[in-house]
């Protein structure tokens, strides 16, 4: 076993990346304790992601109650609580309840390209392709300001872009839409660089 050094990241770090259920159990209560007291954007971060890797290790109600406290987060980035919970609901086949938290997220109108492509995601892995394309519609256009100028640059060299373009993209595919320009953008793109076909 290779020994740890110092400088290693370590659980609760950021450049941490847990391999076995041990380091993600680790790492979750590293996350949950991050930035306790402090009722920051931060400290909500923390709390979804240690709830994602409750959720992982089938912690289920533990999961829910890190969600649940980065809801209570005033600071909180806004929307991104609530699209991280909307995603574990609908893994929990709990449709209404993440349905609510998607409209409350709506209703916080959310800046992070992020929350968009978290909500997008879920919805179009969920059976909901019209909401998913929506979703990443509304974010590239928040992220953006305009889609007009959209060129196949912006997709390449701009993470949240190519994201939000691919899942919106997929999801117009899976309702059999005809392709419009940011299609065509993304279609161009995956025939030069196959791999960026899998990096949604």
């Amino acid at each position: 076993m290779a020994r740890r050094h110092r400088n290693d990241p370590r659980p609760g770090d950021e450049d941490f990346v847990p391999i076995t259920d041990a380091e993600r159990r680790a790492h979750a209560d590293a996350l949950s304790r991050s930035h306790i007291g402090h009722d920051c954007a931060e400290q909500a971060a923390s709390l979804c992601q240690a709830g994602e890797y409750y959720a992982i290790l089938g912690e289920h109600a533990l999961a829910e109650q890190m969600f649940r406290d980065a809801l209570d987060i005033e600071d909180a980035e806004p929307g991104t609580a609530q699209a991280a919970y909307a995603s574990f609901l609908l893994d929990r086949h709990r449709h209404n309840e993440a349905m609510a938290m998607i409209t409350e997220a709506r209703r916080l109108r959310p800046q992070d390209p992020e929350v968009f492509s978290v909500i997008g995601e879920a919805l179009a892995e969920h059976g909901y392709p019209q909401q998913a394309a929506r979703w990443f519609t509304a974010g590239l256009v928040t992220h953006l300001g305009h889609l007009t100028d959209l060129d196949i640059d912006d997709l390449r060299y701009d993470f949240d872009t190519g994201l939000l373009a691919r899942g919106r993209y997929q999801a117009r595919q899976a309702l059999g839409l005809p392709q419009d320009h940011i299609d065509t953008l993304v279609h161009e793109l995956q025939q030069a660089n196959p791999a960026t076909a899998d990096a949604h």
